[in-house]
């Protein structure tokens, strides 16, 4: 379990409209705890001509989240999740499993 939010968030998911070819973004109606924070100065060259456009996220290892998703957080800011990496069993420790996110803002 995380054990410092910061943030509450929404996720939104890319699914398909009826059995066209068409997508939409729509959200899953649960909100989660979340730490976002900066990502440190090398990551922030992920994204070239952004400086500040990257960040990282840190939700519990129960959270259903996916690259490609959209975050909300509770500030109304946007972002999209551009990897999810799940870290568990650390030391032995079932309260320090958790899923590390990174971020792009969206509206930066």
């Amino acid at each position: 379990m995380i054990s410092y939010q910061n943030h509450t968030i929404t996720i939104y998911r890319n699914r398909k409209i009826g059995s066209s070819n068409r997508f939409s973004m729509s959200a899953t109606f649960t909100v989660y705890g979340a730490d976002i924070q900066p990502a440190s100065a090398l990551r922030q060259q992920l994204v070239p001509d952004r400086f500040g456009a990257v960040f990282d996220g840190y939700v519990d290892s129960g959270t259903p989240i996916k690259e490609g998703d959209q975050i909300y957080d509770d500030s109304g800011k946007v972002y999209s999740v551009r990897g999810v990496e799940t870290w568990s069993g650390g030391g032995g420790f079932a309260d320090l499993d958790h899923i590390m996110i990174t971020l792009v803002a969206l509206d930066a």
